[in-house]
């Protein structure tokens, strides 16, 4: 199991609902590349009980820091169950995977807190 490096920054991440109704569940990541949302996704509904599937998506952040813009990665749920997990069971679950792999992660309270507005 890779130890988790302190130098690194740990993932961000934020929980926002999305769609015509905000009821599509959606992960917000911020320091963190898009293949490794994946496998930790694909992790996450392997057995089919928390959703059906998952989406993600590179999204360009409205941060701009140093000279740099940066992208965040979301990761909607398709059919999300609660009865089954709910959404702190889904959070739990994420950040130790990302722990597994060696990545820290910290959620944020809201989505505008990740944004930085």
């Amino acid at each position: 199991m890779p130890s988790i490096n302190p130098a690194q920054k740990p993932v961000q991440y934020a929980i926002d609902y999305r769609g015509p109704e905000e009821d599509q569940l959606t992960f917000v990541f911020v320091g963190i590349d898009s293949d490794t949302i994946r496998e930790v996704f694909q992790w996450l509904i392997a057995g089919g009980n928390i959703a059906n599937g998952f989406l993600l998506k590179d999204e360009h952040a409205p941060l701009y820091r140093h000279g740099k813009y940066f992208w965040r990665v979301s990761a909607q749920m398709d059919c999300p169950n609660y009865a089954f997990a709910s959404v702190d069971d889904m959070c739990l679950l994420i950040e130790s995977r990302l722990h597994t792999i060696g990545r820290a992660a910290k959620r944020l309270p809201n989505y505008n807190k990740l944004l930085n507005v």
